[in-house]
């Protein structure tokens, strides 16, 4: 059972950019069994919906990119379980490194090399912290709605969100345009024929 104490309801002005907030979050077992576990939530459980269908319930951490009214726009932090990059399936390339601030960052033995530089977190909620396999997905937006319970636990440092984090999302979300713009391109270009 997840403990949920301190979790709540915030108002939308609370999810700032730059804060970091715990959620309780569900993804789909799919298809590939164990092996396609790389993105399983923290603590989850396998269960069952009314159909029978299984899906992963836990905890996930995220970094608020961007706010709106009514819901935001996050970036998940993960663990891979607790291989960091060096799970296979992962993209090294699309993550970095979060610490604690006062902590050394330091990537995994025979992690590959990942794709931004380490970033800073202050955690205010005490009992929590960052293990070293934490990283950042900056391929991953999310949108979560304010309208379910959260628990804030720190903040990304403002200078490392100004200079590591906002220009990640902005290189990975150029990234995706630009091979969707290529991919339609060719399909232009093969549909002429």
């Amino acid at each position: 059972m997840l403990n949920l104490t301190g979790y709540r309801t915030a108002h939308s002005s609370e999810f700032m950019p730059g804060e970091i907030f715990k959620i309780i979050w569900t993804e789909p077992v799919g298809t590939r069994g164990r092996s396609d576990r790389s993105e399983v939530p923290t603590n989850a459980s396998t269960r069952f919906d009314e159909s029978g269908t299984a899906f992963y319930q836990g905890i996930r951490r995220f970094i608020v990119v961007a706010n709106d009214e009514g819901h935001c726009t996050a970036v998940p932090i993960l663990t891979y379980e607790r291989q960091g990059c060096k799970k296979r399936g992962v993209k090294p390339l699309k993550h970095g490194i979060i610490h604690q601030k006062g902590r050394q960052a330091r990537p995994l033995p025979e992690e590959p090399k990942l794709g931004f530089p380490p970033v800073r977190a202050e955690l205010y909620e005490r009992t929590e912290n960052l293990v070293k396999e934490s990283r950042v997905n900056y391929a991953k937006l999310q949108t979560i709605e304010h309208n379910v319970p959260v628990l804030f636990i720190g903040r990304i440092d403002p200078e490392d969100f100004d200079s590591i984090v906002l220009p990640a999302i902005d290189r990975e979300t150029e990234r995706r345009a630009i091979r969707r713009s290529r991919a339609s391109v060719g399909t232009k270009a093969s549909s002429w024929f």
